[in-house]
């Protein structure tokens, strides 16, 4: 696992921490089988003492890995750099993941697994990225997260626009490794729209923010949402 660094203070003062968790659900694998659109799964698991005194949460990983269920790719995992309390697990999938009777049993034991090692129920959520997968992200030292609420008066098809004019200043920057971003899909709530970065440092992040395009491009995003989190993750391979 890669080496955690202090993050700077501005950068701190920069995020917010008002995620609604809306898209909180017991572990179960319940999925919508409506699509085989390729997504990126989301698990927020907010710890306990036993998620790193137990392989519990490895064993709910290897069990997953070594299932029957169909469209598993890569895994990822990290605690938040902010908030090592709160894990981060990122499975990729080339379409839904579904329930069935051959997963029940595994499905099952994951849950078990999971729940000894938190402290409430996760969150869940399924994004469509793209670019998919969002291998470049990972990749990177620091992958930041950015999950916003999207204002509901909010035309989607301009919003799009501007995610897209704001990720792309970020490629030819110094220190940027690639982003992607996406919808949250298969939820009943509020639009929500996450946003991946792989950074060299959260420093390099900083001093891309402080530059013209990012100010430019950054204040449209901003008046799209209602709310935002934003956190550091070094993941590693799961």
């Amino acid at each position: 696992m890669r080496k955690s660094n202090t993050l700077p203070r501005e950068y701190l003062r920069r995020a917010t921490y008002k995620c609604r968790e809306r898209s909180r659900c017991s572990i179960g694998f319940r999925y919508s089988t409506m699509s085989n659109t390729p997504v990126t799964e989301i698990i927020t698991l907010t710890s306990n003492d036993a998620m790193k005194t137990t392989p519990k949460f490895q064993e709910a990983v290897e069990l997953l890995r070594q299932s029957a269920f169909e469209g598993l790719q890569q895994m990822y995992w990290g605690d938040r750099v902010q908030q090592p309390g709160i894990r981060q697990w990122f499975i990729n999938w080339d379409r839904r993941p579904q329930k069935s009777e051959s997963t029940a049993a595994v499905a099952a034991q994951i849950k078990e697994k999971l729940e000894a090692v938190v402290d409430s129920p996760p969150t869940r959520r399924l994004v469509a990225f793209n670019p998919y997968p969002p291998t470049k992200c990972f990749a990177a030292p620091f992958t930041e997260v950015i999950i916003s609420t999207v204002k509901p008066e909010t035309d989607l098809n301009e919003f799009s626009k501007i995610v897209d004019a704001s990720l792309e200043v970020c490629h030819d920057f110094k220190g940027c490794y690639g982003t992607a971003w996406g919808y949250v899909v298969g939820t009943e709530h509020a639009k929500e729209v996450v946003l991946l970065l792989g950074w060299e440092s959260p420093e390099h992040h900083v001093a891309f923010m402080k530059t013209e395009p990012a100010r430019i491009t950054t204040a449209p995003y901003v008046e799209g949402v209602e709310d935002s989190t934003v956190f550091y993750v070094q993941s590693q391979d799961a």
